[in-house]
C-alpha cells in the first residue's frame, strides 16, 4: 500500500548461519515503526560498531548518520547440545546486536538507508507510518512459521477431506511453503508483518532462529525484513527450549523466551512483562500483541499451557498471566478503552486460538477430549474484547484456516449498548501444519473452515482448486467516501500450479471465499 515500491539489493549477503569473512550475522531489519520514528536493528559477528546512513528517498542525499552501539547477544549462544550434535567445529560464537533509533522522521515517507559493517554495506528502504488516523494501510497476519532446518524435506500430513484416516502427504516441504507465502507476501507490498507466535519450532535452539531470519532476509533476494516492519506475539513454542533439553521447564523455558526478547524492539508500553505484549498505533489502526503462553492457576481450566510455570508460580518463570488480576488483564484493559477512543480498528493478535474444532480447541486437561495446551482458558478474555468493540482477534496455533465470530454486545463510553461481532481467525497456515479438525469436537460459532467450505476440486488427477494450503490473512484499511473508513479482511492462499502430468510448477495467490468487510464511521468513538 506504500507509495514508492524501491528494491536496494545485495543479493551476496544471504544470511543463515554466515560464512567466517562476513560482518552481518542477521542483516538489518525493521521495528517499532511509528510516523515520526522506527528501529533498525542488526547482528554482527564482532564487536566493531556499524555505521548507518540515511537518505531522503532514493537520492544520495544524506538525512543523518548515526554509529551504533554493539551488546553482546549472549542469549543467542547455542547451546552445548545444538553444537556438538550439528556443528563439526565450534558454532559462531553469540553475535553482537545493533539497535538504532532513528526519529524526527516525516510521515508516510519513503527513505533508503546503508548499514556499514566492517567492509560489507547492506542497503535497504522503508517508509514511516502514517500519521495517526490516516491512511490507507495494508497489514499481513500469520502464524505457525515454526522453521528449522529440519523443515527442509519434511511434508505435512494433508488429510482428505473425505478420509479423516488418509496417509497423504501435501505436495511440497515446509520450507518450500513458506519461503513462496513470503514471497507472495513481498510482491503485495504490505505496511506491516505480524505474527502471531510459533515463529520458530524449538525457542531454544539457535539453528531455528537462524533459519527464521534466514527466510525473512532472503526472499528472492529481497530482504524482506529490511523494508517491511515486523511484529510478533511468543507463542507456546517461543517458550519451548526443544526437545533435547527442559522443553518447558525451568530455567529453559527461560533460556528460550531470551532470544525472542533479544530479536525484537517493540514499543516500551507493554509493563514489567514487555516486550511479550505490548501495543502500536499505525494510521488509523491500533494493534496489540497478548502473550497467553500461560495461564493460572497451574494446570487449571483457565491455563493455556500445563507444561510451562510463569509468573507468581511457584519456581517458574516471567511468562504473564492474562486472566482478571493480572496485570496483563489490567493493562489490556486501559489499552482496549483508549483504542476505541483513537482508533477506527482494533485488532488483538496472539497465539493460542479461542475458538477451533482443532486439537486445542479441546478444553485444558489430560486425557480423552481435553487438552494440555488448549485455547479454550483465552475465551476468558472475550467480554473484554466485546465490551470494548474489538473488531478481530487473529491467532493461530491449530495450524488451520477456521473463522469463528462472536456476537454480543459493546458498551459504549456514555453507557449505552450497541450489538457487536467479534471475528476469530486461526491464520496458523504461514509454513507449518495444514491440520484437519478433530472427530466428535464442535465449533458453534465457526462461519468458515477451509477443511470443509474449500472442497478440492480435481480434474484427470490434477487439483485446480480449492484445498488446504500455506496462505496468510491480508487486510486492507481504505478510508471511505463519507470520511470512515473500510477494513477488508482477505484470506489467502499460495495455490500450487501442476502440469498435466501432476509436477509443480509454480504458485499463484489465489483468496478463499470468505472475504469479511468492516467499517467504521467517521467519529473516531465508534
Amino acid at each position: 500500500m506504500r507509495s514508492h515500491f524501491l528494491y536496494w539489493l545485495v543479493p551476496s549477503l544471504t544470511i543463515g548461519v554466515v560464512a567466517a569473512d562476513a560482518q552481518f550475522r542477521v542483516l538489518p531489519y525493521l521495528q517499532n515503526s511509528a510516523a515520526e520514528a522506527i528501529t533498525v536493528v542488526w547482528l554482527s559477528e564482532d564487536d566493531t560498531p556499524g555505521a548507518l546512513t540515511l537518505f531522503d528517498g532514493a537520492s544520495t542525499t544524506p538525512v543523518m548518520e548515526r554509529i551504533s552501539r554493539p551488546e553482546a547477544a549472549v542469549a543467542l549462544a547455542y547451546p552445548v547440545w545444538e553444537a556438538e550434535k550439528f556443528f563439526d567445529e565450534s558454532p559462531p560464537s553469540p553475535p553482537f546486536i545493533h539497535r538504532i533509533r532513528l526519529s524526527g522522521l516525516l510521515a508516510r515517507k519513503t527513505y533508503g538507508y546503508e548499514v556499514r559493517q566492517g567492509t560489507v554495506a547492506s542497503e535497504g528502504f522503508f517508509t514511516t507510518a502514517p500519521s495517526p488516523g490516516s491512511g490507507p494501510v495494508r497489514l499481513v497476519f500469520f502464524a505457525d512459521c515454526e522453521t528449522e532446518p529440519e523443515s527442509t524435506g519434511k511434508h505435512v500430513k494433508w488429510q482428505d477431506p473425505a478420509d479423516p484416516d488418509s496417509k497423504r502427504l501435501y505436495l511440497l516441504d515446509q520450507t518450500v511453503g513458506f519461503a513462496n507465502n513470503l514471497k507472495v507476501i513481498l510482491e503485495r507490498d504490505p505496511d506491516l508483518i505480524a505474527i502471531a507466535g510459533d515463529l520458530v519450532e524449538s525457542g531454544g535452539e539457535q539453528r531455528d532462529w537462524d533459519e527464521f531470519w534466514r527466510h525473512f532476509t532472503d526472499v528472492d533476494g529481497v530482504n524482506l525484513a529490511g523494508r517491511v516492519p515486523l511484529l510478533a506475539a511468543p507463542g507456546n513454542h517461543e517458550y519451548y527450549e526443544g526437545p533435547s533439553m527442559g522443553q518447558y521447564n525451568q530455567p529453559g523455558s527461560e533460556r528460550a523466551i531470551g532470544r525472542f526478547r533479544t530479536y525484537f524492539a517493540v514499543p516500551d508500553n507493554g509493563g514489567t512483562d514487555a516486550p511479550t505484549y505490548y501495543r502500536l498505533d499505525y494510521g488509523p489502526v491500533t494493534l496489540i500483541a497478548l502473550d497467553v503462553s500461560n495461564g493460572s492457576p497451574p494446570r487449571s481450566e483457565k491455563d493455556t499451557n500445563f507444561f510451562l510455570l510463569g509468573r507468581g508460580n511457584d519456581g517458574g518463570g516471567a511468562s504473564p498471566g492474562f486472566g482478571p488480576g493480572t496485570e496483563q488483564y489490567a493493562w489490556l484493559e486501559r489499552q482496549l478503552a483508549d483504542a476505541r477512543q483513537h482508533s477506527a480498528f482494533t485488532f488483538v493478535f496472539f497465539h493460542h486460538v479461542p475458538y477451533s474444532v482443532g486439537p486445542h480447541g479441546w478444553p485444558p486437561g489430560d486425557g480423552v477430549g481435553h487438552d494440555p495446551q488448549s485455547g479454550v482458558a483465552v475465551r476468558g478474555l472475550t467480554p473484554l474484547f466485546m465490551r470494548y468493540g474489538v473488531d478481530a482477534l487473529i491467532a493461530g496455533h491449530d495450524e488451520m484456516w477456521e473463522r469463528s465470530q462472536i456476537e454480543g454486545t459493546e458498551v459504549l463510553p456514555d453507557g449505552t449498548e450497541r450489538r457487536h461481532t467479534l471475528n476469530v481467525f486461526d491464520v496458523g497456515i504461514a509454513g507449518d501444519g495444514l491440520r484437519g479438525p478433530q472427530e466428535g469436537l464442535e465449533n458453534p460459532h465457526q462461519r468458515f473452515f477451509v477443511h470443509t467450505d474449500a472442497p478440492e476440486i480435481w480434474v484427470d488427477g490434477i487439483l485446480r482448486s480449492g484445498g488446504k494450503h500455506y496462505g496468510h490473512l491480508e487486510v486492507d484499511v481504505l478510508e471511505t467516501r463519507n470520511g470512515g473508513w473500510q477494513a477488508v479482511l482477505k484470506p489467502v492462499h499460495v495455490f500450487p500450479l501442476l502440469d498435466g502430468d501432476g509436477r509443480l510448477q509454480g504458485f499463484e495467490r489465489r483468496l478463499y471465499d470468505d472475504v469479511v468487510s468492516l467499517v467504521a464511521d467517521g467519529d473516531a468513538d465508534r
